[in-house]
């Protein structure tokens, strides 16, 4: 369902009796603890119906619905991978779907709330996931934007460990591109951001020091020093990041991989 029409819907029924916003965001958040992400969506659209200007029901709202948006590119590559083609559009198609509607709510969130370091980690984030869905010219474009919306964040707040982890991740997927794609970038469509590999292993390292319990930061970090040609530190980051416990979806679809890159890494 796209996300207005969930929040018209919701300010219709109005709020069951004896809740407020922040009521909804603790029930929202312990169906995203639990991985339940659709009673996640519902209460924190429920939170942002019942206070639009809410910026912390806004973001979660845009987190959980890039969440799903993940669930459903999952999807989509499993299909691929039995192929199943078919399974694979429609997978793909509500994958795209989901991150635009992220976006549009990171866009409204960083309008509402300029000097708020949400709306611009969120805006980065949702980009980073819809550029696969981009063409050529979109994501040279998009990228700036990222660049440019998750410095913001981190300037905002220095400690938003997210907005170095998708600034890390931007800088390594850029750093493969070769020197005639570059050169066709810079001169037809603005140049991209400049970081490099170095780059984004620093921003991944201050992203696990600020929050050494996600494993996402330590899964990144293997993959940036594993591009760097780093096999043992890449193998003992991944080791780090199987050692801890999961806190999103993404990282138990993470699991496996991580498993066998270890294994591949210790040959």
């Amino acid at each position: 369902m796209p996300v207005l029409a969930l929040l018209a819907l919701l300010v219709a029924q109005g709020p069951p009796a004896g809740t407020d916003a922040a009521a909804s965001i603790v029930r929202g958040d312990a169906a995203h603890a639990a991985f339940d992400l659709e009673g996640a969506r519902r209460e924190y659209a429920r939170a942002l119906a019942i206070e639009p200007a809410g910026v912390d029901a806004g973001a979660r709202l845009a987190h959980v619905t890039s969440d799903l948006g993940e669930d459903a590119q999952a999807r989509a590559a499993d299909a691929r991978r039995r192929s199943d083609e078919t399974g694979a559009e429609t997978a793909g198609a509500e994958a795209q779907a989901l991150f635009e509607q992220a976006l549009a709510l990171a866009e409204g969130l960083r309008r509402d709330a300029p000097d708020r370091p949400e709306g611009h980690y969120a805006l980065a984030a949702a980009l980073g996931n819809l550029t696969p869905f981009l063409s050529g010219p979109e994501k040279v474009r998009a990228a700036r934007r990222i660049d440019e919306a998750a410095k913001r964040a981190t300037e905002l707040d220095p400690c938003l460990a997210p907005a170095y982890a998708v600034l890390a991740i931007t800088y390594r997927e850029l750093s493969s591109l070769g020197g005639f794609v570059r050169g066709v970038a810079r001169a037809a469509l603005g140049g991209l951001p400049k970081g490099t590999l170095e780059d984004s292993e620093w921003l991944l390292r201050a992203a696990a020091a600020l929050d050494p319990e996600d494993p996402f930061n330590r899964y990144q970090l293997a993959l940036t020093l594993e591009r760097q040609g780093r096999p043992a530190e890449a193998s003992a980051e991944l080791e780090r990041a199987l050692a801890l416990p999961d806190r999103e979806p993404r990282d138990r679809r993470h699991r496996a991989d991580a498993e066998a890159r270890r294994r591949r890494l210790a040959k």
